[in-house]
């Protein structure tokens, strides 16, 4: 009786807070595109009939946006290499994030919004789908997803687990209503050993929490049909005579930084190239005026398109398109990744250690905060306190191509001993559907989990 007031309390709280936040949500999807793309889905609204034909799909999976889509995508690739037949129903919440995972075959793989948690919306969405299995990644728990999960004894899987600070602290502080909903979740894989004491403060049964490590290296390493090659690279004129630095994902403050170092190092290294690419696109015209108030004449990346090759060849290239840093990373000498500098949080540098370059950071990497501690304990990882830091310790990189070169292999080395953890992941999804059926689940967790688990740690 506790449980149904506190979800009806819940439920009425919730639905408060939607009408509130109505206006800001509909004026952020309206610049977006359109701010009624699949409204229907997001309150449940769906078909009687079920989902591929009248069987339903086997497993639910459920990203929220672009980065969780990814590791989503891994998950499905290793899962058809086991079984090829099983079918998928994916879920996510923002329109970039829907629209990558349509990449998928449609005939095994549906695609839709995740549903607002409102009971009667996630009712419907279940009815639809008839999961067997339903796989969360990273933390996305709603309490009455959980609830009626519950009722239809789906298990529910979260994947790739990690907490942030902020979502450590939302868990804590209202514990004493989230824990009976923590308490229904089936298996809880984590990203690093160290968040599995954290995951048991705020509330999540320490019986089913196991160490897989981060998906993130899978997603740096997943190819698709529709990977984006660098075929304009050549009309740039640039070749392995010039040394090339990149600044990736870079965020307002930091390319000015860069400009400055190019400016001073050019006097020593007249072959020098920049390449700068804002981890949002729609500033590179603000990154063109700020070149051009240098003295440069940049070449915007969406130029290249329609040009045959260019007059005059120049020395700064700036991206303002999506989807080719991870290409363009192989192209570079030397790499600074954005958001780590004059911005907090960091952006993902897994990219630039696959190819094994050598990565310059900031210090704020609070978002990759475990990952970042591994790259440094491996020496894989040069951090720069301040500006002044970041100028001395470009110019060290250049001089020394040996260290450059050190520095790369030993980031690609962290890369390569990490990659893997999707591949366990989906054996252990695929297990569990199987072993679900046979009614041995107990089995599954006694017999494989806890091997597999310790055998994949961060190196």
């Amino acid at each position: 009786m506790r449980s149904f007031f506190i979800r009806l309390l819940y439920s009425l709280l919730f639905c408060l807070f939607t009408l509130f936040c109505l206006p800001y949500y509909y004026l952020k999807l309206r610049r977006r595109g359109n701010p009624f793309e699949g409204i229907g889905q997001r309150f449940g609204l769906y078909p009687k009939h079920k989902i591929h034909d009248s069987v339903g799909v086997d497993i639910w999976i459920h990203g929220v946006s672009v980065g969780e889509v990814m590791i989503g995508k891994v998950i499905l690739k290793e899962l058809w290499k086991l079984n090829p037949e099983i079918k998928v129903a994916f879920s996510t919440t923002t329109s970039t994030g829907y629209r990558m995972a349509l990449s998928e075959p449609r005939e095994k793989c549906s695609v839709f919004y995740f549903p607002l948690d409102f009971p009667w919306a996630v009712k419907r969405t279940f009815s639809f789908l008839d999961p067997k299995l339903v796989v969360l990644i990273e933390t996305e728990i709603w309490p009455n997803f959980i609830e009626e999960s519950k009722k239809r004894k789906v298990p529910l899987i979260l994947c790739n687990a990690r907490l942030s600070e902020r979502t450590e602290k939302w868990y804590t502080f209202f514990s004493w209503f989230m824990k009976p909903f923590l308490n229904e979740l089936s298996l809880i894989l984590v990203t690093h050993e160290l968040e599995i004491e954290r995951f048991v403060k705020v509330g999540f049964p320490p019986e089913r929490i196991f160490c897989l490590g981060s998906m993130k290296f899978d997603v740096a390493n997943y190819r698709s049909g529709q990977e984006k090659t660098l075929e304009w690279w050549q009309k740039m004129g640039w070749d392995q005579s010039h040394l090339i630095i990149l600044g990736g994902s870079t965020h307002r403050g930091e390319e000015e930084i860069l400009l400055k170092e190019f400016i001073r190092l050019k006097q020593h290294w007249p072959n020098l190239r920049l390449i700068l690419a804002p981890r949002h696109a729609e500033r590179a015209k603000e990154i063109k005026n700020l070149c051009q108030k240098y003295g440069f004449m940049p070449v915007m990346r969406s130029d290249l398109d329609r040009i045959n090759s260019l007059q005059q060849s120049s020395e700064i290239l700036i991206i303002n398109t999506t989807g080719e840093l991870r290409a363009l990373y192989e192209k570079a000498d030397l790499v600074f990744v954005g958001k780590s500098l004059t911005a907090k949080g960091g952006q993902n540098f897994i990219e630039a250690a696959k190819a094994g370059k050598a990565i310059i950071v900031g210090p704020n990497m609070q978002n990759f905060k475990l990952l970042f501690k591994l790259f440094v304990d491996c020496e894989a990882l040069t951090v720069v306190k301040d500006e002044a830091d970041l100028s001395s310790k470009i110019e060290v990189l250049l001089k020394d191509e040996k260290l450059r070169k050190m520095m790369g292999e030993k980031a690609r080395s962290v890369f390569i001993k990490n990659v893997g953890v999707g591949r366990k992941t989906a054996e252990i999804l695929y297990n569990y559907l199987e072993y679900q059926k046979k009614g041995s689940l107990k089995s599954l967790l006694q017999n494989g989990l806890q091997e597999t688990a310790k055998e994949t740690k961060y190196n």
